[in-house]
């Protein structure tokens, strides 16, 4: 054989093995026509990634941006630290309007950032932890490395890309591994999860009420979009932004980034991490739901653990008419793993609450949570199965109204025995009568013989 021919056979080798080794959902992946320039989503357990598209480009990230300031102000202030305004902020884009002299907490400012996506609330955070805007820029790229990103450089803590600073980028990656990093953290989950927050009057301000930019969190309506621009065939799309199960993260918005998204969703227990960048402002939302419908379909299977309805147990109920209450699963209790995961490992715990009568049928009275090992997977609420009314006087100590029935009954029986007896004894003629008048009769026999002895 020629060399040449040796060496196509070669190639062609390498060629197919090279096909194979494509990951398989990267062709069904492509079908996935999303609007967004960049994507990925990351399993937040395991950091395994499930999808991407363009993942390690550089892109201008908006106000996803505000993440990486979120996770250097839960680790360099107290909550409860109160900031004093230094100067009236930027007025570009979404703004609390904090004023010079303002006094605010980390905390109230911290919901500002990333409920309200506030980008002078972000600028007070900075300038409190950093001195200078500049100097906090700098912190914001070593704690991106912290938490493994590759490729990210921050100019700003709010992601404004204002005077030329084009230079202010990350990639989808580099967002996915931050946010894995501040799902770790209690307060960011409760923080990028919360739909509204109003921070009270301040020494400068009335009362701010603030509303999530998070519209996969809350917005229970159908909206409808196009998609498809410049000489692209447009494309009308329905669709409803809520998903169930989200737990957040954070939007991002300018006219040179498009539409951001990272979101984080709950799907029994399995947690996934998404990024969209440059999408559209409401296809962000479409796409990411896309994405999240199809890895949770192709990657994970879903086992029911507990049904709708079916009993779990007994709660003790106090001074009640009955001493327990049936406890049923409000709704079905559900685990999602990995598809060919086994479940072996997997079982349920019955957390009963301390329960006092009245309890009406529907009122919570326990939790049951499924586990996989330790791992706490998804929970349900038990409910009561029927009601459970307050009790008489015996079930103060614990005896319930069937069982002091029977009580009062037995008690009532022995009662009338004895007045029964007491009124037989008493009868003429009968023993206890006859007994008691030989008696007296004895007596009065041996008196009067004391009085003829004497």
């Amino acid at each position: 054989m020629k060399f040449k021919q040796k060496l196509f056979i070669v190639i062609t080798i390498i060629a197919i093995a090279c096909t194979q080794a494509v990951p398989a959902f990267a062709a069904s992946a492509d079908n996935l026509n999303l609007d967004a320039q960049a994507a990925i989503v990351m399993d937040a357990s395991t950091g395994k990634i499930l999808y991407e598209k363009d993942a390690y480009s550089k892109r201008e990230p908006a106000s996803t941006t505000k993440i990486a300031t979120c996770l250097l102000a839960l680790e360099k202030l107290d909550l409860n630290q109160v900031i004093t305004v230094k100067h009236d902020a930027t007025k570009m884009g979404n703004i609390m309007d904090v004023k010079k002299g303002e006094e605010l907490t980390a905390e109230q400012l911290l919901y500002a950032l990333m409920v309200y996506s506030a980008n002078d609330a972000a600028v007070v955070l900075a300038e409190e932890m950093g001195g200078t805007v500049e100097n906090f820029a700098k912190m914001m790229d070593a704690k991106a490395k912290e938490c493994g990103a590759k490729s990210s450089h921050f100019l700003n803590p709010n992601g404004l890309n204002w005077q030329g600073q084009e230079a202010h980028l990350t990639t989808a990656y580099d967002l996915a591994v931050m946010t894995r990093e501040g799902l770790k953290d209690k307060t960011f989950r409760k923080l990028v999860s919360t739909t509204e927050y109003t921070i009270p009057a301040t020494n400068k301000s009335k009362a701010r009420k603030l509303e999530s930019t998070n519209e996969c969190l809350w917005y229970n309506k159908e909206v409808e979009v196009e998609k498809g621009t410049g000489t692209d065939k447009k494309e009308t799309i329905k669709f409803t932004p809520y998903y169930p199960g989200t737990i957040g993260v954070k939007t991002g918005l300018t006219s040179t980034a498009g539409g951001c998204f990272v979101g984080a969703v709950d799907r029994n227990g399995t947690e996934l991490i998404s990024v969209v960048l440059h999408s559209g402002p409401q296809m962000r939302f479409y796409d990411t739901i896309k994405l999240w419908d199809y890895t949770l379909d192709k990657f994970y299977d879903t086992h029911q653990i507990v049904e709708k309805a079916e009993k779990v147990g007994k709660v003790r109920v106090k001074r009640g008419a009955h001493r327990n209450v049936p406890a049923v699963a409000q709704g079905p209790a559900s685990v999602t793993v990995e598809k060919g995961e086994d479940i072996k490992n997997v079982h349920t715990e019955f957390e009963k609450r301390k329960l006092q009568a009245p309890v009406k049928k529907g009122d919570q009275v326990g939790i049951i949570k499924v586990y996989d090992g330790d791992r706490l997977m998804s929970q349900v609420d038990a409910v009561a199965g029927k009601t459970i009314e307050e009790g008489g006087p015996l079930s103060r100590i614990g005896i319930p109204d069937w069982l002091a029935v029977l009580i009062y009954i037995a008690a009532g029986i022995i009662i009338l025995m004895i007045i029964i007896l007491a009124a037989l004894n008493r009868r003429p003629g009968s023993k206890r009568s006859r007994r008691k008048a030989a008696k007296a009769k004895r007596q009065k026999r041996r008196e009067q013989e004391r009085r003829n002895d004497v």
